[in-house]
């Protein structure tokens, strides 16, 4: 393969993670913080946070390397959309 063609399907193999990390469903989120996390936490506790800052904390838990009372299994998309529905309420 050549150079320009292996460059273009990396390239084109970022923006469809890029696209997909943007597509974090915000409707879904909130019923899965209804379902998992609203027994513990509120949106203040993201106030003034990042949707990044709050994925990879979110990430940090389920991964078992942050403290947390619960152990956590969220898929990535779960993990994008509660981190998306927190920061969207946490204004």
């Amino acid at each position: 393969m050549s150079r320009r063609l292996l460059g273009m399907s990396l390239g084109f193999a970022l923006l469809g993670v890029v696209l997909n990390s943007a597509a974090a469903d915000v409707d879904v989120g909130k019923a899965k913080v209804q379902q998992v996390c609203s027994e513990c936490h509120e949106a203040a506790d993201w106030k003034g946070q990042s949707e990044a800052d709050v994925r990879a904390k979110i990430a940090s838990v389920v991964a078992g390397k942050a403290k947390h009372p619960k152990k956590l299994q969220l898929t990535d998309a779960e993990m994008a959309d509660v981190a998306a529905y927190w920061v969207s309420v946490a204004k």
